[in-house]
């Protein structure tokens, strides 16, 4: 460790009190080993009363510093013994007392011996309490000789008087940057003259002065919101990911998640999305240094509109030279004074020292010291508020590691706000060295670490561990240790410096994947790492985990999210996870893991086991073992069906997550003995002998939320009010569901008593309610005590007729009606009484009605009155499949975004006025609609998205003569299925257009020189009058499928004026024969699909010249003969795949030449093919380069291996109907191999057997195996 920070005197104060355990105790008397933990802890109290002593003497005395780490290693060590020991002791204790047959009993716990004394020779402890005995002795020697003196006053004894602070704390107040964010304000409102529609403005600076800080000041300043169409926030650190970085501004771009896993595919939405708009997108803290990773980011950005800016904070000036041509912005330190308001306000609350003129003097010493850097006065100013002498100050100011010698990368200011933490909160902060920099993690995610850990001892004030854990994380919050992301999420994050402060002073405990792999450390790891993180994306080998069973002392196994389907190797589960017998932490989150072995039962001492979005069907059984469990994540594991039967023998479960396990049926009536649960996400009710629903009573712990389902199951009243859910103030978010079935054993009269009987705490926040069977809501809903409610749904009600009061809710922001069969009229009793000057649902953002087959009216707020009605901040609304629905109030919706209107008649659109700031409009399958612009009274004008689906009757979109009705922002239109529609002239400056199935359709718009992406499917009538050539030079990506008699000139002119064009698609044209002579002068062409051209006779000309083309799909076009002759060959393809087409002999198609292919496919072709060998053996017929290959439809292939030698990066093997291939390739070629898919390929099937096969050994290591549409690791698909 740099600077030999410890946060021993919490530890050892834990391990004094383990120690003492009457129960404990007890359990060893019967072998005098009692008298052993006693001696300890006589002894351990001796070591801590000098611990303040050496942590003050660590810095200038390195055999101090070695002491101290010498003690860390055996307090860990001594607390895994005494959990051996305290784990064996609660065994005992079940056994004793559990109720079951004998049999049962030795079949759960059969590896605990009946003799205790066998328990200790059998686990080895004798030796290992001789080893610590020696340890800890060796080391009280050593206390004189190192000359510590016991019980010395030192800076983190305990936490300090809080100061007095004023009523106002505004904790993100910003000193000193006045200027700076009105000189970057200016250059983002100031519009150059620029060849280019986007400028680049870098803010360079120091790490911690407050780059990240600026640039928020700026994004959130309110003179932008006008300016930009489009703002997003991007983290990029100092892995220069452009998939991951596109993906957090497309979602941001789209308020939601995106789930494409193609860079391509990512940047042609994000293209689309910033297309003819002017945005702004932050870029926040670059480290990178390639141009040519920037130049792949920034290509989505050009389709802006001029005046588009990219804000970018970096911390090296090549950076800003890289990405921009302006002149970076260089922020500098705070000035004297600003510095001293900072620290004022962090220490004191205050932006001056008037409240307490005592500390000025000491507080501009402090500022001095911390170099003015804001990042250090705030970290010490959170420090000092804990401080209110100035004597105490005058501690911190003098404190040695301002004057350490040894050099350090870590500033003085940051080491002493560690130094003076208290040491509860140091050990948690140093186990934040597990996140890597710039990863957002969650406060409960890391609360529970922590109380895995055993850092939050249960106070004598009986507060919950989870109470004090969230106190502590606040605090470190409070003392900005951790910042709230920047990201619209829950999350926090660290700022860098204090990232690395925290891998500082935790040294080798903490080790992290990544950091080894990219600093190729692998061969310099401590033996005694004790925790173990990595980023879980994709596909990891056998080989990255190897060396972590050596780490026989591990605690923590934490694979740390990212994107994208994951997979582990069956080795680590079955032999490297089974030896971490001191593992408290493990997740397994993410992977696609079938099955778990037994072997997981015998991680004694696991406390936080983490297993959600897995494809488990069932744990095993001795999982109940797990006696120390505190948290289980099962929440989205799809599959499963089942819990451990003896889920009681859990008896330290704290929380369980089992939400969204839709196979889940049934749930052992064990778990009612689990009265500590404060997460119980889920509780299906059991029709016989499992759980029921007034086993809820004894929970008076649970928070947070509850889904209780299959309730018609609940036999009387009774049972539902002695659940108590009005007793339990802390859940906020209740689902009550009944089964969707609705039969003849469901009784109308019990259902409405039980949902009166499950009334819950006014605390709620969130109501769902589906498929209740009563014929009404009881009257609790909608009630106004009910005030903090912000989301209700009804789902699929189907008996109901009316609807609770709901209009008068002060909170309700999400709101959703569907599947209300019995509903035919919606009036005053929805709304409930409305005074004059009060708003009809004054919160509500999101509503949604669906699927109401019997809804005829809708009334205004007063039968038989005229009157609008307005619910003011609705931004969403969303009306399906209502089709009797015919009478409706004029409705106002001033701040409506989106609308989305299907299955319903056209009455619903002339009811809705005042849509102002309407941006999205969705119309499907609209009855009687023949116009859009004249379904409404007043057409929304401001729409930049619409989209029109399955409309029969549409002759016009809106009036061409009137260009008063048009919309002038439209940027993106779809239509689809509208047989009648005639034309579409109107449509202008649109930038993308997709038509599809509109029979009748002649024409394209004159205007759409714009237009950046066009999609034409099957439009039989259309006609071309001019070429696309003419009409438009800005086409980027174009789409053609099923024009039968295209003609590839008519459409495209000389293909000369192109040049933007970087995807072209056509797909089915059966009149295609061939491209025009000369070739596609395309010079930016990066995608070419060509998919079911039956006639198309040769690819075009002159291919070598397309040095942009990556992507070459050529599918099922049985004329064609792929040739690249002449070198016709594009040079730099990344992805080639040819499906039932002619193609000359593999060995002249010169593939070898493609250094750069990545993916290759071939599916349907060579008939003949036996082997991939070349006969002259002059060269491979494959690439090195290679990562993905797909072979399909080879009906004589028979072996891989000669071809083969040479794909070293080979990871992604598919195989596909080869039913006389037998052979893999080499074992060699297979090293690296992430993925291997076989289907339909019998012989090679019988040897790749899990368990049988002869290549089953070879295999067994590649993560990720599927044969015939299974993963031959799911226990299902054996044989």
């Amino acid at each position: 460790m740099a600077i030999g920070e410890v946060f021993l005197g919490a530890f050892v104060t834990v391990l004094l009190e383990r120690l003492a355990s009457r129960e404990l105790l007890k359990f060893l008397r019967p072998l005098g080993i009692d008298a052993q933990l006693k001696k300890w802890r006589r002894t351990l109290l001796m070591i801590k009363a000098v611990l303040t002593d050496a942590e003050n003497k660590q810095t200038r005395n390195e055999a101090v510093k070695e002491w101290l780490n010498d003690l860390e290693d055996l307090a860990y060590d001594l607390d895994d013994l005494v959990d051996k020991l305290n784990t064996e002791a609660l065994q005992r204790k079940l056994m004793e007392t559990d109720e079951e047959s004998t049999s049962q009993v030795q079949k759960l716990f059969s590896t605990f011996s009946n003799n205790f004394s066998d328990f200790i020779s059998e686990r080895g402890i004798n030796s290992e309490l001789q080893e610590i005995n020696e340890r800890l002795e060796d080391l009280a020697q050593q206390i004189s000789m190192l000359s510590l003196v016991m019980n010395v006053k030192g800076s983190s004894d305990k936490t300090g008087e809080r100061l007095q602070l004023t009523s106002v704390v505004v904790e993100s107040e910003v000193h000193g940057r006045e200027k700076d964010k009105e000189d970057i304000l200016k250059m983002l409102l100031e519009v150059e003259s620029s060849d280019s529609p986007i400028s680049v403005i870098p803010i360079v600076g120091m790490g911690g002065v407050g780059k990240t800080t600026l640039a928020q000041l700026v994004y959130n300043d309110v003179r932008l919101k006008g300016e930009f169409d489009l703002m997003a926030w991007a983290c990029v650190s100092d892995e220069f990911d452009a998939f991951r970085i596109t993906k957090i501004i497309l979602e941001a771009v789209f308020s939601g998640s995106c789930d494409y896993t193609d860079l391509n595919m990512l940047q042609v939405k994000l293209k689309e999305s910033l297309s003819n708009k002017r945005f702004l997108v932050v870029l926040d803290d670059v480290w990178n240094e390639k141009y040519g990773d920037w130049d792949i980011l920034r290509r989505p950005f050009l389709a802006g509109k001029p005046g588009s800016k990219i804000l970018v904070t970096t911390r090296h000036e090549k950076v800003a030279k890289i990405m921009s041509r302006i002149p970076a912005y260089h922020l500098n330190l705070l000035s004297d004074n600003d510095a001293l308001s900072l620290l004022a306000q962090r220490s004191l609350g205050t932006k001056t020292f008037d409240v307490r003129p005592d500390l000025r003097e000491i507080g501009k010493s402090v500022v001095r010291r911390c170099q003015n850097l804001p990042l250090a006065v705030e970290s010490l100013g959170g420090l000092l508020r804990t401080k209110a002498s100035p004597k105490e100050w005058e501690g911190v100011l003098n404190s040695e590691i301002w004057i350490a010698e040894e050099k350090s990368e870590i500033l003085p200011a940051l080491k002493l706000s560690y130094q003076y933490l208290p040491p509860e909160l140091k050990q948690c902060f140093a186990l934040c060295a597990i996140f890597p920099k710039d990863y957002e993690f969650l406060k409960s995610e890391l609360v529970y670490i922590w109380m895995a850990e055993g850092f939050l001892k249960q106070s004598q004030e009986e507060r919950l561990m989870e109470e004090l854990g969230n106190d502590y994380f606040d605090e470190l919050l409070t003392r900005s240790f951790f910042q709230k992301s920047s990201a619209k999420t829950s999350g926090f994050v660290m700022h860098d410096l204090i990232n690395d402060l925290a891998m500082c002073v935790s040294g080798y405990k903490c080790l992290r994947l990544d950091d080894m792999l990219k600093d190729n450390l692998r061969y310099k790891i401590s033996e005694k790492v004790r925790h173990f993180s990595f980023i879980s994306h994709g596909y990891k080998s056998y080989d990255t985990f190897s060396s972590v069973s050596s780490f026989q002392n591990l605690r923590t196994f934490l694979p740390l999210s990212n994107y994208g389907t994951r997979y582990l190797p069956q080795r680590v589960l079955h032999n490297v996870l089974p030896k971490l017998y001191c593992i408290r932490e493990l997740s397994l989150s993410g992977y696609q893991i079938y099955e778990l072995p037994s072997s997981i039962g015998d991680l004694r001492h696991l406390r936080y086991f983490n297993l959600c979005m897995t494809p488990l069907k069932w744990l095993p059984e001795n999982v109940s073992t797990l006696c120390n469990l505190q948290v289980l994540i099962l929440e989205n594991c799809y599959r499963l069906s089942k819990l451990p039967a003896r889920m009681d023998k859990l008896i330290n479960l704290r929380h369980l997550n089992i939400a969204c396990t839709g196979e889940l049926r049934e749930m052992s009536e064990g778990i009612a003995r689990l009265t500590s649960l404060q997460t119980l996400s889920k509780l299906i009710v059991s029709k016989s002998s499992g759980l029921k629903i007034n086993d809820l009573r004894d929970f008076s712990l649970l928070k947070g939320e509850i889904s209780i389902e299959e309730l018609q199951h609940v036999v009387n009243v009774q049972e539902a009010t002695d659940a108590r859910l009005t007793n339990k103030s802390s859940l906020n978010n209740i689902e009550l569901k009944w089964s969707s079935t609705f039969d003849d054993s469901r009784n109308e009269i019990l259902e409405l008593d039980v949902l009166n009987a499950l009334k819950p705490h006014e605390n709620l926040s969130s109501l769902e309610i589906k498929f209740y069977g009563g014929a009404k809501f009881p009257s609790w809903i909608g009630d106004s005590s009910f005030s903090m409610l912000t989301t209700i749904s009804f789902d699929f009600c189907k008996k109901c007729s009316t609807l609770p009061t709901l209009g008068k809710l002060p909170l309700l922001k999400d709101l959703s009606v569907q599947g209300m069969d019995q509903v035919k009229v919606i009036g005053t009793e929805f709304y409930g009484n409305i005074c004059d000057g009060e708003s009809l649902f004054p919160s509500l953002e999101n509503l949604t009605f669906g699927d109401m087959s019997q809804w005829e009216e809708l009334h205004g707020l007063a039968p038989g009155t005229q009157c609008t009605i307005e619910i003011p901040k609705l931004r969403r609304f969303d009306i399906r499949r209502c089709p009797k629905l015919v009478s409706l109030p004029t409705f106002s919706f001033p701040s409506l975004c989106e609308l989305s209107v299907e299955k319903c008649n056209e009455v619903v659109l002339n009811s809705m006025h005042n849509l102002t700031s309407l941006t999205q409009l969705k119309l499907e399958k609209i009855s009687g609609l023949t116009s859009v612009s004249e379904a409404f009274e007043q057409f929304p004008l401001k729409l930049e998205n619409f989209e029109i689906d399955d409309c029969e009757d549409l002759v016009t979109l809106w009036p061409s003569e009137n260009i008063v009705q048009r919309p002038v922002n439209l940027q993106r239109v779809i239509v689809k299925r509208c047989p009648e529609l005639l034309s579409i002239q109107e449509i202008v400056g649109i930038g993308s257009l997709h038509i599809e199935n509109c029979a009748s359709l002649e024409l394209l718009p004159d205007n759409i020189s714009l237009c950046r992406d066009l999609t034409i499917i099957k439009c039989p009538s259309l006609k071309m009058m001019t070429s696309l050539e003419d009409c438009s030079t800005s086409f980027e990506r174009l789409h053609i499928r099923d024009w039968v008699n295209l003609n590839l000139t008519n459409l495209m002119g000389s293909f000369h004026n192109f040049s933007s064009l970087t995807r072209l698609i056509i797909d089915s044209c059966g009149g295609l024969e061939s491209f025009p002579q000369g070739g596609l002068p395309i010079p930016n062409l990066r995608e070419l699909v060509i998919i079911g051209c039956r006639n198309l006779r040769s690819l075009p000309d002159r291919m070598e010249q397309l040095l942009s083309l990556h992507y070459l799909h050529v599918l099922n076009c049985p004329s064609l003969t792929v040739s690249f002759h002449q070198r016709n060959i594009p040079p730099n393809l990344i992805s080639l795949h040819i499906h039932n087409c002619g193609v000359k002999p593999l060995g002249e198609l010169d593939l070898h030449k493609l250094t750069s292919l990545k993916s290759f496919g071939l599916r349907s072709v060579y008939p003949d093919l036996v082997s991939f060998s070349n006969d002259n053996d002059q060269h491979y017929l494959l690439p090195p380069s290679l990562k993905i290959l797909k072979l399909e439809n080879l009906p004589n292939l028979e072996t891989l291996s000669k071809g083969f030698q040479n794909l070293t990066s080979l990871q992604h093997l598919t195989l596909w109907n080869c039913p006389k291939l037998v052979a893999l390739p080499m074992e060699d070629q297979l090293y690296n191999l992430r993925s291997l898919i076989i289907k339909d390929c019998p012989l090679l099937k019988k040897r790749c057997l899990r368990n049988e096969g002869d290549y089953w050994p070879i295999i067994a290591d590649i993560p990720n195996v599927e044969i015939d549409d299974r993963s031959i690791y799911d226990p299902e698909s054996c044989p």
